[in-house]
Parts: structure tokens; C-alpha cells; sequence
């Protein structure tokens, strides 16, 4: 994803296809769940729900150790595609998770 493109999604703010975290937690989780189990979607960790970027801090191992508790506390197993991004000097993580051929996923 291009730093344009981030910058637009938090513009045109949150959809039933984009939600905004301040950081990772359950509800991030299971925030992937419900767009799993609809269209799919992105969830934004470091942006707060009025469009702040509030960034994230991460350590070397903080995205697979994420992915890992994502894949632990779902069934089926989602493993979402990470990526994090700069913008205005703070990290932002980017989860995409595609809509599961398979429902429901539970959390």
C-alpha cells in the first residue's frame, strides 16, 4: 500500500470495510472476524477513531507475534497480510484480511 493510499483510507475515515485502532488488543482480532466473515476489510493499528495518528510502537517481533495470537484465537486459523507503514513520522500497522470462503469464523 502507498503512502497516498494510507493517507486517503484515513481521510475518508472509518467503513464497514476500514476500522481505526489505537493499538493491538482483542478487539482488533475481533474486528478481522467480522470482516472475515463479510467482505473483507482493513483494520488500522495507530490511528484513533477521530482520524488522529496516534502511531504504534513495535518491537522486532511485535507483527508475527500478532499474527500468531490472530491465528491462535480464531477457527478457522486467519493470517492476515501485515504491513506497516510511515506516515507523519509515526508507524502505522495495516492488517488485510480477504473475506474467508469458509464461515463462520469464530473467535
Amino acid at each position: 500500500m502507498h503512502k497516498a493510499t494510507l493517507a486517503h483510507i484515513i481521510t475518508t475515515g472509518e467503513s464497514a470495510t476500514v476500522e481505526f485502532k489505537t493499538n493491538f488488543n482483542n478487539e482488533v482480532i475481533e474486528t478481522l472476524v467480522a470482516f472475515a466473515n463479510a467482505k473483507g476489510g482493513k483494520v488500522l493499528i495507530g490511528i484513533s477513531n477521530d482520524k488522529n495518528i496516534v502511531g504504534v510502537t513495535l518491537q522486532e517481533e511485535s507483527v508475527q507475534n500478532w499474527i500468531n495470537e490472530i491465528k491462535q484465537k480464531t477457527a478457522p486459523s486467519l493470517i492476515p497480510d501485515a504491513e506497516v507503514l510511515e506516515i507523519t513520522h509515526k508507524k502505522i500497522l495495516v492488517f488485510i484480511i480477504q473475506e474467508y470462503p469458509i464461515k463462520p469464523v469464530s473467535f
